[in-house]
């Protein structure tokens, strides 16, 4: 049987810990039970599910830190910045 390639881009991955998403640097995919670090400094270990899944009882929210670091370093103005300014 040939290989059917599924390719996965790391930088693209948000991982969620405790009901809110975060971003992280990766140049790879984690291996389940990896550790894996967050921009914001919190860490936990990799496990993999199907999107759905996790979205069928709640609404996760965005990880404020990670966002501020991500924006810092891509030059964007914070969300708390700009909803100050109206």
């Amino acid at each position: 049987m040939v290989a059917a390639v599924i390719y996965v881009d790391p930088q693209t991955i948000q991982p969620v810990l405790n009901g809110k998403w975060h971003r992280m640097d990766l140049t790879a995919v984690p291996q389940p039970g990896e550790a894996v670090t967050m921009l914001c400094g919190e860490s936990g270990e990799a496990e993999f599910k199907l999107s759905g899944d996790g979205r069928n009882n709640r609404v996760h929210q965005q990880c404020e830190p990670c966002d501020d670091v991500l924006r810092q370093r891509k030059g964007i103005p914070s969300r708390r910045d700009r909803i100050g300014r109206r």
